[in-house]
């Protein structure tokens, strides 16, 4: 039976440590029931109160490792978004990898006009009579909230955008639609007033059924940063190469050579690569 532990958020907050939520996060990582009792009983070896969440996933993640390659990669995919900085481009990126896969056109970095000025985009995309603009809100640290003052600013620029759209005779029947993406949370506030405002929020546990992780998840748009078997400068070296995905890398693998791995180590990079990404070998 589990102990009534306090343990510490990213944000500082306390809650208590709850064995069904790891056990959670270890089946979305596909690891065996076997792996994730193995685990699990470690954890709760180790821990003690007040013990932080970035601890608690230290252990498993170190442990996963040992036992599955493939299964650590999943099971860090919220690390490895932040491993994509220090600037937000690559994470912009990512997200048109996202509107793609809905089936849209897309740019990144866009510069669009406005009624009083212009506005530089993180992701523009279009299908058929839908315009939609992105805002992505990025943090490479854990605990951050996007706040009430992001959707408030990004509402009056898209309405800036949108009122000058309206003007063009072409665009009478488009619907243009705002969008702000975060690799964390938002605040209650931001989240209220995003809603009541008409913006489309997505965060990274929210909406719960239309979240960055379950599309991330979904659509097996797993960045090169959640390899194991890869350190910092590889992955960086590969990102400012153009690969952000595992399903790119897979598809260039003489990349891995470039960057300055043995034949060996490619071998296990690829291996890793294939089970991560749920091909077959």
């Amino acid at each position: 039976m589990t102990r009534h532990v306090q343990i510490i958020k990213a944000s500082g907050e306390a809650e208590e440590f709850s064995e069904e939520k790891l056990r959670n996060s270890l089946r979305k990582s596909e690891a065996t029931d076997e792996m994730e009792n193995i685990v699990v009983s470690e954890v709760l070896k180790q821990l003690r109160p007040n013990m932080t969440t970035a601890e608690i996933h230290r252990i498993a993640f170190r442990l996963l490792r040992k036992l599955k390659s493939s299964s650590a990669a999943r099971f860090n995919i919220k690390k490895a978004i932040m491993e994509l900085g220090p600037t937000g481009f690559p994470f912009e990126s990512l997200v048109g990898e996202i509107f793609k896969e809905f089936g849209y056109s897309v740019e990144v970095g866009k510069t669009v006009r406005g009624l009083c000025v212009e506005h530089e985009i993180d992701v523009v995309a279009d299908k058929e009579n839908r315009l939609v603009m992105v805002e992505c809100k990025f943090h490479n640290t854990p605990g951050k909230l996007c706040n009430v003052q992001v959707p408030l600013y990004i509402r009056s620029r898209f309405n800036d955008i949108e009122n000058f759209l309206n003007t063009i005779e072409e665009n009478k029947n488009k619907y243009f639609e705002g969008w702000v993406v975060t690799n964390t949370r938002f605040s209650g506030d931001a989240l209220k007033y995003g809603n009541c405002a008409g913006l489309k929020l997505m965060g990274w546990d929210y909406p719960a059924k239309g979240s960055l992780r379950v599309i991330i998840e979904k659509f097996r748009l797993l960045p090169v940063t959640v390899l194991t078997d890869l350190n910092r400068k590889q992955k960086t070296q590969l990102i400012e190469s153009g690969i952000l995905l595992c399903t790119q890398l897979i598809q260039r693998p003489g990349l891995l050579g470039q960057i300055g791995l043995d034949n060996r180590k490619q071998k296990r990079v690829i291996r890793e690569l294939e089970e991560v990404v749920s091909l077959t070998v």
